[in-house]
């Protein structure tokens, strides 16, 4: 079956925008001079970026050939052996647990509103990113059974 068509428009016209944010954000990070404000540019240009590159993901997912099998699984099923995916994760998500600890302590610690800022992003970032990590390691769980 055929995607909507509006939908991959929708979606190859964000990746465009998620593009230029990329190139945008590189720029004036160049031109800024102060640490904290390339820091901040950094992070929004690596978010713009990974966002690219999710859109990417699902355009490819959904041009490529129907399967009997979910959209989660064709991708797995094609490359990567669940087990493995599972066993990376549960590796990463201990250490995104340190650091989610060590996150916690830094920011009852520092006054600096710009430090706060850039940690407390990060943490959020990182219990985000926990979230995304649990529900792959439930999916690599169904497809393992």
């Amino acid at each position: 079956m055929e995607p909507p068509e509006d939908l991959v428009k929708l979606i190859e016209e964000q990746i465009k925008i998620e593009k230029e944010g990329v190139a945008s954000f590189g720029e004036t990070e160049q031109r800024v001079g102060t640490g904290a404000a390339k820091l901040l540019l950094c992070e929004m240009r690596m978010d713009s970026q990974k966002h690219a590159s999710i859109l990417e993901g699902v355009l490819e997912v959904l041009k490529g050939p129907p399967s009997p099998n979910s959209s989660w699984q064709k991708p797995l099923d094609r490359f990567v052996d669940p087990i493995l995916v599972k066993r990376e994760i549960e590796k990463h998500k201990a250490l995104a647990k340190s650091m989610e600890a060590l996150l916690a302590r830094e920011i009852s610690k520092t006054k600096d509103e710009t430090i706060l800022a850039l940690l407390g992003h990060l943490a959020q970032d990182e219990r985000r990113h926990n979230e995304i990590l649990e529900t792959i390691a439930k999916k690599c769980d169904k497809m393992i059974r």
